[in-house]
């Protein structure tokens, strides 16, 4: 393997003063199943990622090829870049002071160490445990990934740290027929260590719930109070907020929060914070991608908005310091966005929540919220499965309407309550949410 002082050495030799290096070493174990394994895939490889600066001309560039041939052509083809690019204005320097904070449970040895054949042994676990759950109950599709990853940061002071991290992550669809009538239900399960996974369980349940929502009908169109399952709340705040509060999408005009440090734009009782050091979260790390040691920071306070989320480059534009939220989608150009956002939890239960509600809808998963516009804040959302609530019981279940609306509005108004306990979607976690007197548009 490549030595990365030798890059960084002819990076100096050739004029170049200022910039970052990312190494990504990575594998992934990936699976497709039906009612069967289909597919069992191994895939490893190394990427060097390239930002440098000339004067403020950058070159980014990102190269597959770590042979010493290709880190030669890499090296000379990202300082034709620099040197032709067009000044950046905002450009100060490339991240210093880099660091890493302790982070406990985002590397499991065991997990790095996963055999195919025990991967294999996972899906089939789900597959046994969707088939075992009710009878006509069959599994219809589903996906295994399991991943390690090495990431390496280096600047042109002298810096360098590592960490590592890895993930497992399964879902899977079920179907369930009783005579003319089907349904199915879609699930998934995350985590950063093996031991806390549990598929045949996992399989059961997507299994209980396919059966359970045979004869579910389209609800009327009407105003309800809803709750929403901590997941789908996580999700929604994951494709609405966490670019309007990334400091990017406010530079760049492109976030409702743009100008409204100090503002209330959500109820007093909502508090968001960007915690990449929580144990175990999928958005944990010990450093961002810059090589900058995460942190806990309040973004919404009650209802207030207190910060944008920064990398250096977007601090750098406003003299301040980076939050430690810079993600590479290619380890070349950064972009802040958080690393786990959570929503602090309340202090009701989902059982008190449903009692409480004399007429609403509990929504437990939905789909399209990811089309929902940042920009604009308007959430569009269609419920999938969810339960009827008439004066405090679950009446029956329910599908096929939408939810449509100002996200801000029904954030700064609508919320009555929130859950004890976090659920995740990916690298945001919620509470159930309840709202009260949403508009839900069905038959």
């Amino acid at each position: 393997m490549f030595e990365l002082r030798q890059v960084l050495d002819r990076l100096v030799k050739m004029g170049v003063g200022d910039g970052d290096l990312t190494v990504i070493r990575g594998e992934r174990l990936t699976i497709d199943f039906t009612d069967k394994v289909e597919v069992c895939k191994h895939t490893s490889g190394c990427a060097l990622g390239f930002r440098i600066a000339l004067g403020k001309r950058l070159g980014l560039y990102l190269s597959n090829d770590v042979t010493p041939r290709g880190l030669e052509e890499a090296v000379n083809t990202v300082v034709k870049i620099a040197r032709v690019s067009p000044e950046d204005p905002y450009w100060v320097s490339a991240p210093k002071s880099l660091g890493v904070s302790h982070v406990d449970k985002v590397y499991d040895k065991r997990l790095a160490q996963l055999t195919p054949e025990e991967a294999v042994g996972i899906a089939n676990s789900i597959i046994d445990g969707i088939n075992s759950s009710k009878p006509g109950v069959k599994p219809v599709y589903g996906i295994l990934n399991v991943g390690v990853l090495e990431r390496t940061i280096a600047n042109l002071f002298g810096e360098e740290v590592s960490r590592r991290d890895t993930f497992i992550m399964f879902y899977a669809t079920a179907k369930a027929g009783e005579g003319d009538e089907s349904a199915t239900f879609s699930d998934f399960q995350q985590s950063r260590l093996l031991d806390e996974v549990k598929p045949y369980v996992f399989g059961q349940e997507v299994g209980f719930k396919a059966y359970e929502f045979i004869g579910a009908k389209v609800v009327d169109t009407d105003v309800y109070d809803l709750i929403l399952d901590g997941r789908v709340a996580a999700s929604i705040f994951n494709t609405l907020l966490s670019s309007a509060i990334s400091a990017d999408s406010v530079q760049m005009n492109r976030s409702p929060l743009a100008g409204k440090i100090g503002s209330e734009v959500m109820s007093p009782g909502i508090t968001f914070i960007d915690d990449g050091t929580v144990p175990g979260f999928m958005g944990s790390r010990t450093c961002d991608d810059e090589g900058i040691p995460v942190k806990r920071n309040i973004v919404i306070e009650r209802g207030v908005l207190k910060t944008y989320l920064y990398d250096t480059y977007t601090a750098n534009r406003e003299n301040r310091e980076s939050t430690g939220n810079s993600h590479k989608a290619s380890a070349t150009s950064s972009r802040p966005f958080p690393n786990n956002l959570i929503l602090k939890p309340g202090e009701h239960n989902l059982n008190e929540m449903i009692e409480e509600t004399s007429k609403g809808v509990y929504v437990l998963k939905t789909i399209g919220e990811w089309l929902s516009n940042p920009v604009s804040g308007y959430l569009n959302a269609t419920v999938t499965h969810g339960y009827l609530i008439v004066n405090g019981s679950i009446e029956e279940k329910v599908k096929g309407a939408v939810i449509g609306g100002d996200f801000y509005q029904l954030m700064k108004s609508k919320v009555l309550g929130l859950s004890k306990e976090l659920h995740g979607s990916e690298n945001s976690y919620s509470p159930h949410v309840k709202l009260e007197r949403v508009q839900l548009s069905g038959k």
